[in-house]
């Protein structure tokens, strides 16, 4: 069975995968910096009885880019989430981000709170922060690589290479994993192989909030959270407490072994088995 879709969202087409019962509650899930709607592979199957609609955020992905003068800015996700959810003809659902989607999906559970179920978050509640004194030189720094941008990718002999990239990155994913996120992130063409992936997804950020902004947005949020970390992840449970604790609405966070990517190489049985009994119980609420 075919379970790819398609919409068009500000004039790009937007692609994703969905899975479980079309009938059933509908979830739109959220994927990483630099992954694709293939991230929720593993995870959406042990979800059946939910309609489970992952997209390929706008630069990822089989997704289309934006036009050469457009920035990647996170917080503009909250638009491109308000169309996703307008295009897919849901008054309200349930919102699972990972990552980067679960930062974008910090801001706009604050920015409609009403068009949500629930919210579950994913090593990630809201955007990193940025400090004053170092916005002038990160604006600068973003219009230089803006000036040099040029859509053409460089080509590789082998997908090989680019699963092993992966592999060995910053934030490393097994080989499976690997291979699914390329599936969708690299193309074959007639001189070898090449990223799908905005370049300008690489380049640093024009601007950050600042922290005492993001808080605005967490602060918010009216429906039940649900936060799942991992213990060797990006957050310490320090750094997590001053965001966590301004949530109206949340159910202490879950930690769980395994990396930044624990939904897809972890055990994720087991973060299915939260996410459910959290959505059974509180998701109506």
């Amino acid at each position: 069975m075919d379970n790819t879709l398609t919409l068009t969202v500000k004039g790009i087409e937007i692609h994703g995968l969905h899975w479980g019962n079309p009938e059933g509650e509908p979830v739109l899930a959220l994927h990483g910096w630099l992954d694709n709607a293939a991230s929720f592979s593993q995870l959406a199957p042990f979800l059946r009885d939910y309609h489970i609609v992952a997209i390929d955020l706008p630069g990822h992905g089989l997704s289309g880019h934006w036009p050469a003068h457009a920035h990647y800015h996170l917080w503009a996700g909250v638009e491109d989430i308000e169309c996703v959810l307008d295009q897919l003809g849901w008054d309200q659902c349930h919102l699972l981000g990972h990552s980067m989607g679960a930062a974008m999906a910090t801001l706009y559970a604050g920015t409609f709170p009403e068009r949500l179920k629930s919210l579950t978050l994913i090593e990630a509640i809201g955007p990193m922060a940025g400090d004053f004194e170092g916005a002038p030189k990160r604006l600068a720094d973003a219009i230089r690589s803006m000036k040099q941008y040029s859509p053409q990718q460089r080509n590789r002999d082998n997908l090989e290479s680019f699963v092993a990239s992966r592999m060995d990155g910053h934030l490393k994913l097994s080989q499976a994993s690997a291979e699914l996120i390329m599936s969708r992130s690299v193309y074959e063409h007639d001189e070898g192989f090449s990223w799908r992936n905005d370049k300008r997804l690489r380049y640093t950020s024009m601007m950050r909030l600042p922290e005492e902004l993001i808080g605005s947005f967490i602060r918010a949020i009216s429906c039940p959270t649900l936060g799942i970390f991992a213990n060797d992840g990006l957050f310490t449970q320090e750094q997590l407490e001053l965001r966590w604790s301004q949530l109206k609405n949340a159910d202490p966070v879950i930690w769980l072994d395994g990396g930044h990517h624990l939904h897809m190489d972890g055990d994720v049985k087991a973060i299915a088995d939260h996410i459910l009994a959290f959505w059974r119980q509180r998701g109506n609420a």
